[in-house]
C-alpha cells in the first residue's frame, strides 16, 4: 500500500540530540491504472453508527476519525500497520528542527482552499491549537506541550516551540477544522462544515455517508470519484461491484457468508482493540491485591478464546500486554495464529516455577484467597466475616463485550465467585464506573492507537473521560510514563513502555484477555487493499485502491 502523498521516512540516531532535522517530502502519486476510477463508485462498510464529531470532540470514535481523514487536513495519517505516515496535500511538510527546545516547522501548500472558498493557511492551525489546548481531553496532551506558535508573513509556514518535550509530535494537527465553525457531533456538521481533502460529504445519515471527490486535491488523481460509506456489511450480489468491508465481528456466520461469495477476497487479522477486565481501586473487594490476583488467575483465557472464536480460522493469543494490541510491532507476546491455521490452538501456558503472575492458574487463585482469609463453602467463597465474594460487573455495549462477559461470569461461577452484570452505553462508561468504584470490575474493549502514550494515559496524568480512567496513580508508573513520552528513540521508548505495562499488569489492576480479531472483505474487482489494524488504517488507504478488469470464462 502506498499512503496518499506519503512523506519519505527519515530516521535519526540516538546520539543526535542538539540539532535534528526530520523533513518529509510529498512522494509521487501511486502508479495509475489505464482506466480512470473517477467515474466509479465504491461502497465501504465500517462499524457504525456514524456521527459528525470533530477529531477533538468527546464523542469521536475510530470510525468518525477515519471518515474525517478523507475530508479534513492532517499532518500525519495512520497506515495499515498502525504507524503514522505523512499525509502531504495541504500540509506539504513537517520538520522536527531542534530538540533543545523541541521545535517543529509546518509548511502549508500554497493556494489551498476550503470547500466554501476560504483560504486554508497557518491561521487555521493556530485556531485549532487554541481550541485543543483548552480541552479536558487526552487528545490535547501534545497541544498543551506547545509553548508558542509563530506564523510567517504569508501564514504558509508555522513554527511550534514546545515548553516540554513531546516525542509523539506527529500525533498533532490531524483532521483540522476550519476557523469559526462550532464543534459538536451533529451529523449535519459533516455537510455544513467546510472540507479540505480527497473528498467532501454530500449526503449523510447515521448509517450512510456519501462522499464525492475533490477534483482539486493534488494527490491520487485516479481515485474513486464517489464513496458510499455504510454500516450494513452486506456483500453485493455482483462480483464486479467495487466494495470493501471492515468489521470487528468475526464468527461462523461471517465465514458462511464469505463461502457463498467465492470471488470475494478477505483477510482475518488483529484489530487495535484489547478486550480487558479492569478492577476498581477502592472497592471493598478489589482494593485487595489477593482478590484481584484470584479473579485474574481463576480465568482460563485460552478456553474463553476458544469458545468465542473456535469456529473460525483465526484465534487470538492470550493477551500479553495491557497497552499494546497483538498486531503492533512492540507487542511482547506471540503475534497470533493467523488465518493460515485452520484449527484453534488449545495450548495452556505452564504454571510451574515461580508465581505465574501473567499466566492463568486456578490453583494459584484459590491459594491467594485462602491466604487473604477467604474460605470456601457450599455457596462459594466467603471472607472472614461470612461475606460472599460477589462482584458488581459493568459490561461494554458491543456483542464481543457481552459474549466475553458471559463466559467470564460462567468461569467465575464455576470457581465459586458470583458476579452480577450491568451493560452500559460505552466502553468509556464501563471504565469510568470501575475507576470511581461504582462497580467492582468492568469488561470492555480498550482501543490502542498509534502511540502507546494514549493507552497508558489511563494510569498517568489527569483522569480525563476519554483516557479510559483507571483511578490508579503511582509515582513509579508516572515516572515511566514521562520518561517514555519524552524519548525520541522508539526502541528505547518501547522498552520503557513495556516496563510500565508490566508494572500495571503485575499489580493486577487490569487483566488483558485478548486482542479482538477483525475481518476485511473486498471485491476481487479492486486492487491495492491491505488488511489494517484499525478502521482508520483500513479507510485511509482507500485513495490508493484501483479497479481492475475481471475476465469471465
Amino acid at each position: 500500500m502506498i499512503p496518499r502523498g506519503s512523506f519519505a521516512r527519515v530516521s535519526f540516531a540516538l546520539s543526535v540530540l542538539a540539532s535534528v532535522l526530520v523533513h518529509f517530502e510529498v512522494a509521487n502519486a501511486a502508479a495509475q491504472s489505464s482506466v480512470s476510477d473517477n467515474a466509479r463508485t465504491i461502497t465501504v462498510s465500517l462499524p457504525g453508527p456514524f456521527n459528525g464529531c470533530s477529531f477533538l470532540d468527546a464523542g469521536a470514535n475510530p470510525t468518525s476519525d477515519a471518515v474525517l481523514d478523507l475530508i479534513r487536513p492532517s499532518a500525519f495519517l495512520t497506515n495499515t500497520n498502525g504507524n503514522l505516515a505523512g499525509e502531504g496535500g495541504s500540509l506539504a511538510s513537517a520538520e522536527l528542527t531542534s530538540l533543545q527546545p523541541e521545535t517543529v516547522v509546518y509548511t502549508i501548500a500554497p493556494r489551498q482552499h476550503w470547500s466554501n472558498g476560504a483560504v486554508f493557511d497557518g491561521r487555521d492551525l493556530v485556531a485549532w491549537w487554541l481550541r485543543a489546548r483548552a480541552l479536558a481531553s487526552v487528545q490535547s496532551d501534545g497541544y498543551r506541550a506547545i509553548k508558542t506558535l509563530t506564523l510567517s508573513d504569508h501564514a504558509l509556514t508555522m513554527t511550534a516551540v514546545f515548553a516540554t518535550t513531546y516525542a509523539n509530535w506527529n500525533l498533532l494537527f490531524r483532521d483540522v477544522e476550519a476557523r469559526g465553525f462550532e464543534p459538536g457531533c451533529a451529523l449535519s456538521n459533516l455537510t455544513s462544515n467546510p472540507s479540505l481533502g480527497p473528498y467532501r460529504v454530500t449526503n449523510v445519515t447515521a448509517s450512510r455517508i456519501v462522499l464525492t471527490m475533490n477534483p482539486k486535491w493534488p494527490n491520487d488523481p485516479n481515485r474513486f470519484g464517489r464513496v458510499i460509506l455504510t454500516t450494513s456489511g452486506v456483500i453485493p450480489s455482483s462480483s464486479t461491484t467495487p466494495f470493501a468491508n471492515y468489521s470487528l465481528v468475526v464468527n461462523r456466520a461471517q465465514e458462511q457468508a464469505l463461502s457463498a461469495h467465492p470471488s470475494v477476497l478477505s483477510h482475518i487479522g488483529t484489530s487495535s482493540n484489547i478486550e480487558e477486565i479492569t478492577f476498581a481501586p477502592q472497592s471493598p473487594l478489589t482494593r485487595s491485591l489477593a482478590v484481584r490476583e484470584a479473579l485474574s488467575w481463576s480465568l482460563n483465557r485460552q478456553t474463553l478464546i476458544n469458545q468465542l472464536f473456535g469456529a473460525v480460522t483465526f484465534s487470538p493469543s492470550i493477551a500479553a500486554s495491557a497497552i499494546f494490541s497483538q498486531g503492533q510491532s512492540a507487542y511482547p507476546g506471540f503475534s497470533g495464529s493467523g488465518p493460515s491455521t485452520q484449527t484453534t490452538t488449545t495450548t495452556v501456558p505452564s504454571t510451574s516455577g515461580p508465581v505465574p503472575s501473567l499466566v492463568d492458574c486456578r490453583t494459584c487463585a484459590f491459594n491467594a484467597l485462602r491466604a487473604a482469609a477467604f474460605r470456601h463453602n457450599s455457596s462459594g467463597w466467603v471472607n472472614a466475616n461470612g461475606g460472599a465474594l460477589k462482584l458488581r460487573l459493568a459490561v461494554g455495549p458491543s456483542a464481543v463485550d457481552d459474549a466475553t462477559a458471559a463466559l467470564v461470569v460462567s468461569q467465575w461461577h464455576n470457581a465459586g465467585i458470583t458476579a452480577t452484570e450491568q451493560v452500559v452505553k460505552s466502553d468509556e462508561a464501563a471504565a469510568q464506573m470501575a475507576a470511581t468504584n461504582v462497580v467492582d470490575t468492568a469488561i470492555f474493549a480498550r482501543p490502542t492507537l498509534t502511540a502507546p502514550s494514549y493507552t497508558a494515559r489511563s494510569w498517568s496524568g489527569p483522569a480525563y473521560a476519554d483516557t479510559f480512567p483507571s483511578g490508579i496513580r503511582s509515582s513509579p508508573v508516572t515516572t515511566l510514563f514521562e520518561s517514555a513520552n519524552s524519548n525520541f528513540n522508539p526502541v528505547a521508548a518501547n522498552t520503557t513502555w513495556l516496563m510500565l505495562d508490566q508494572s500495571i499488569m503485575t499489580s493486577f489492576w487490569v487483566r488483558p484477555l485478548f486482542t479482538s480479531p477483525s475481518l476485511e472483505e473486498w471485491a476481487s474487482s479492486i486492487s491495492g487493499v491491505v488488511g489494517g489494524l484499525s478502521v482508520s488504517g483500513f479507510l485511509d488507504q482507500e485513495t490508493s485502491w484501483n479497479s481492475i478488469s475481471i475476465s469471465h470464462s
